[in-house]
């Protein structure tokens, strides 16, 4: 899976980060646009696989979604992306095209993949 790889990297570069710091990590929150193709429930899945015996064992990681937004190269359009949902087959997907007049856009949000914060509680707190 694909997960897998980039949880990984994510780990390998929060464990290098927090090096120098104490305390024991609690949450990792993480931001990922709708633009992503990466499954949450296998992020989280790789991430309890991949941070076993690591300094961040035993933390959650914390998913916030971001919805795609546009911007129009035509009328200036700026907002949300269109997103057609089928109930049926259980998806969601940004139309990445212009809401007001069809035409092409440009991605300003919805495509993120970054740490926002991580949570770590302090040794001296009992």
């Amino acid at each position: 899976m694909h997960e897998y790889s980039v949880v990984a990297e994510l780990v390998g570069a929060l464990t290098q980060r927090l090096a120098d710091i104490d305390g024991t990590v609690t949450k990792v929150h993480l931001r990922k646009g709708v633009l992503r193709i990466l499954s949450d429930r296998a992020l989280v899945n790789a991430y309890e696989a991949v941070t076993q015996g690591t300094r961040l064992e035993g933390s959650a990681l914390e998913i916030e979604i971001v919805p795609a937004q546009v911007r129009c190269k035509t009328c200036a359009f700026e907002g949300a992306a269109t997103v057609l949902q089928d109930e049926t087959f259980h998806f969601a997907i940004p139309v990445l095209s212009c809401p007001a007049c069809g035409a092409d856009v440009n991605v300003l949000a919805g495509r993120e993949l970054t740490v926002e914060s991580v949570s770590i509680e302090d040794p001296d707190d009992g």
